[in-house]
């Protein structure tokens, strides 16, 4: 079972149709191991807590943590090399407003629900950070300059700013997280699943050799979203 929790635009629901490239990188393991696949949505939190049971057997797009290593183990090929940077958007001529971490103090930034960035900035309680539900909101209360700034992953800010049609009038600030770890599909240990591991092992290495991962990529993220290979890199 795939504890699925929708991460736009890596994994997304439309009606009963689960979609985005890392929904697509799960589905072709399962065929590649001769599995099933079933899907069940919950909140991310629900999600981990299920693979924790033993109830899912496997999620993508979960960072690794000591804490949650105890219950997941993570294929050692990863679907991506790096994560992208944590960027800030700031309003169009504002880049130079964030130069460095401390440039951050006294501005308000935009952050959503739950989500967690980088460890200097979550644990920073000396930041005014202000949640909103989703990054469209807080694009949203940028351009309002009800905040100063809005931090999220560039992966994920490209399709927005394609999406809301707002490349005009955002861009990022000069200051960027960099984030160089790899990300792996986390298998639980505690599943019928893990006893499955080398294959799924097995499969993933193939889809990085093959190209299977890199054609998903152009399908599902580059071309649907008509974003380059020169603004964010997955491999």
């Amino acid at each position: 079972m795939f504890a699925f929790s929708e991460l736009a635009p890596w994994k997304t629901k439309d009606g009963v149709d689960y979609g985005g490239a890392y929904t697509e990188i799960v589905r072709e393991l399962a065929r590649r191991v001769h599995r099933e696949l079933q899907i069940t949505e919950c909140p991310h939190a629900r999600c981990l807590l299920m693979m924790k049971s033993g109830e899912a057997d496997l999620g993508i797009g979960i960072q690794r943590s000591p804490e949650r290593e105890l219950f997941l183990a993570y294929l050692q090929t990863p679907y991506r090399k790096t994560a992208s940077d944590r960027v800030f958007y700031v309003r169009r001529g504002e880049a130079q407003r964030i130069g460095r971490y401390e440039d951050l103090q006294g501005l308000r930034i935009g952050i959503t629900l739950g989500s967690a960035y980088f460890d200097r900035f979550d644990d920073d309680k000396t930041l005014d950070k202000e949640a909103a539900p989703t990054n469209a909101a807080n694009l949203q209360k940028l351009l309002l300059k009800r905040v100063d700034a809005v931090l999220m992953p560039e992966d994920q800010g490209a399709v927005l700013l394609s999406q809301l049609g707002l490349a005009g009038q955002v861009e990022t600030a000069v200051y960027r997280e960099h984030d160089l770890d790899p990300r792996s599909v986390a298998v639980s240990r505690h599943s019928a699943a893990f006893a499955l591991m080398p294959q799924l092992e097995a499969a993933m290495l193939a889809m990085r050799r093959d190209g299977t991962l890199a054609a998903i990529y152009d399908k599902h993220y580059y071309e649907r979203y008509r974003v380059t290979r020169k603004q964010v890199r997955l491999e």
